[in-house]
């Protein structure tokens, strides 16, 4: 199985020996697949993908993936060190308005010195980090170092754009060598593989178009129809008309097409986790985390941590919520927008959100659509002595019956409007029965959401 990741890559000596040494790591033997793979190839491995790719994530084989880590590695930084990429990596407007929102999102603006927006070292981590990429603390000053031309410590908007080919490859120098490339920071193929499963929609195995086809980028922007289609001309090495995952690990790991696997290594996938107070949501999503490897993000924990730092914007969230008044939903997917640059690759639960349709509208409009909605329905009075027994240990101010009422009535008056908006976008939604048990409601889940029963 796991020299299957590896077949792309049989005719080069250096991936000969490496598939020689790989040998000693306890593989016994390996079928080359063919260049184009029959119809019952294609059958089998649309039969196991998902399976496989559970089997890779979970086993032990620690040993097996450091070598193909280090295979991977071994053959980035012999590509940068003999290939100079020949296709321009702003491809049009569009990309050149992508890559300057994505600059000015980490941006400072304060220093009175300067006369345009720049990045310290830190910003350009942040930024980094949210595409995807964990750059070590000697990768980062050597980025720096090479893309900081006028040796101010900044990085400048043009600086940036002019080496955005090197800061978005992780790579330092058109000219570097294996003995000198920085291995600090080894290639994570789990993490691929993590981010391949969230792709893989419907868990066949393979990503297909429409599975690429609007996925929400950290960088603030879905992926076009020619990004998808660029992308998969460039992945699909055996022209079948999806990316299988050794496919997958090699075009997100060559140099000479970073200019279109930053936007896969940024995307990510949204689920909407709806449903009123006391209902059950926190409950359903501590099983999202712990058996389906899903990244749970609440908007009221959100809006919380605004709260505590005290800002005159969190004076302002307070006084609404103490009333039992929704927060405006500009501040929301503002703070949002912000909150989501942490999740690369991941699939995502919104926790209580959105809370009305201008909510929704407007994510849309932002970010993107979601994957899907999850709908917990449970009776008000249920939900009323839940949120009073949560009084007892939560300290939380709006856990009291008379704001648990209104924030109720509010609920019912915002939400109708809601699941029709995404009925009519197209947006699946599976509604849950909340007076059944934990275990029950998430079997259900499970049975009914193909996305969470491929992870679990």
């Amino acid at each position: 199985i796991l020299l299957r990741f590896s077949s792309r890559c049989f005719h080069s000596t250096a991936n000969r020996q490496f598939l020689a040494g790989f040998a000693h790591h306890g593989a016994a033997s390996h079928h080359p697949s063919p260049s184009q793979p029959s119809p019952q190839r294609t059958a089998q491995r649309n039969n196991t993908g998902s399976r496989t790719i559970k089997s890779w994530s979970n086993s032990n084989g620690g040993a097996c993936r450091n070598a193909i880590s280090s295979h991977y590695m071994h053959r980035r930084h012999l590509t940068v060190a003999t290939t100079k990429c020949n296709t321009a990596f702003i491809r049009n407007e569009q990309d050149r308005q992508i890559i300057r929102d994505l600059f000015l999102s980490f941006a400072q603006t304060s220093s009175p010195d300067a006369s345009e927006p720049f990045l310290l070292v830190d910003d350009l981590r942040e930024l980094l980090l949210s595409i995807g990429d964990r750059p070590s603390d000697e990768t980062l000053a050597k980025l720096v170092e090479a893309v900081d031309v006028d040796r101010s410590g900044t990085i400048e908007y043009d600086e940036f754009i002019n080496g955005c080919e090197q800061i978005f490859s992780g790579t330092t120098s058109s000219t570097s060598t294996d003995a000198d490339a920085d291995d600090s920071s080894p290639l994570d193929i789990d993490s691929l593989v993590t981010t391949f499963r969230t792709l893989d929609r419907d868990g066949s195995g393979d990503l297909s178009l429409d599975e690429l086809s609007g996925l929400l980028s950290t960088a603030g922007s879905t992926l076009s129809e020619l990004d998808v289609t660029d992308i998969m001309n460039a992945a699909d090495e055996n022209d079948d008309g999806v990316i299988s995952l050794d496919e997958f690990i090699g075009f997100m790991t060559d140099p000479t097409k970073v200019n279109l696997s930053w936007r896969i290594r940024s995307s990510f996938r949204v689920a909407l986790v709806m449903g009123g107070p006391g209902s059950g949501k926190g409950t359903l999503c501590e099983r999202l985390v712990k058996q389906a490897r899903v990244t749970h993000f609440s908007s009221g924990d959100m809006l919380r941590n605004e709260i505590e730092s005290g800002s005159p914007l969190a004076q302002s969230i307070t006084r609404t919520m103490n009333e039992g008044r929704l927060v405006s939903s500009t501040t929301i997917i503002a703070l949002l927008k912000k909150q989501l640059r942490r999740f690369p690759g991941a699939l995502v639960a919104l926790d209580g959100f959105p809370r009305n349709l201008e909510n929704y509208v407007d994510f849309d409009k932002v970010c993107g659509r979601p994957e899907f909605a999850i709908k917990i329905d449970v009776p008000d009075e249920t939900m009323v002595e839940r949120i009073l027994k949560r009084a007892e240990t939560s300290g939380r101010a709006d856990d009291n019956e008379e704001t648990a009422k209104k924030r109720l009535s509010t609920y019912h008056e915002q939400t109708e409007p809601t699941i029709k908006q995404l009925e009519l976008d197209g947006v699946p939604i599976y509604q849950l029965d909340g007076m059944k048990s934990p275990d029950e409601v998430w079997a259900d889940l499970v049975e009914k959401c193909p996305l969470i029963g491929t992870r679990v």
